[in-house]
């Protein structure tokens, strides 16, 4: 990761109009850049796994993201390249719901025996029983760990 890269990430967490969600989408983006060889591979999930769970919850509160990711575009040009697509996902998405099932259908191939259904309906359980999204993207990560067993 570069170093101007590194001080907007030290920035955008001293930002309290930008969430933890957020904050948490931008790290994983920018640390995403920075790896050689494929070496992510040795995370927990497939980065498509991870990108459509950060997404599904992006959903949940899609106005707020969306609001924030334009703080991050204006102020953290840097770290705004590594997220824009993401970005633009959400913006040109105006049928949230079919991005919504194209990203609960990824998860449910990637769980075993889960349907979109139960996906859908433990992303938004963990949404509506916890303090901030990003609180509830460690939920529902706990769930699918569950479901991988």
């Amino acid at each position: 990761m570069s170093e101007k890269k590194f001080d907007e990430l030290q920035k955008l967490y001293d930002n309290s109009k930008v969430g933890s969600l957020v904050q948490e989408i931008c790290e994983y983006y920018a640390t995403l850049d920075g790896y050689e060889d494929n070496s992510y591979q040795d995370e927990i999930e497939p980065p498509e796994i991870v990108e459509s769970v950060y997404l599904l919850f992006c959903i949940q509160s899609r106005e707020q993201i969306l609001d924030e990711l334009t703080i991050v575009q204006k102020k953290y040009p840097e770290l705004y390249r590594s997220v824009s697509g993401m970005h633009n996902t959400l913006l040109i998405n105006m049928d949230y719901r079919s991005l919504e099932k194209s990203c609960g259908e990824r998860i449910a191939q990637y769980a075993q025996n889960t349907s979109l259904e139960e996906v859908l309906s433990c992303a938004e359980s963990c949404s509506r029983t916890s303090d901030n999204l990003s609180e509830a993207v460690d939920k529902f990560y706990t769930w699918l760990h569950s479901r991988r067993r």
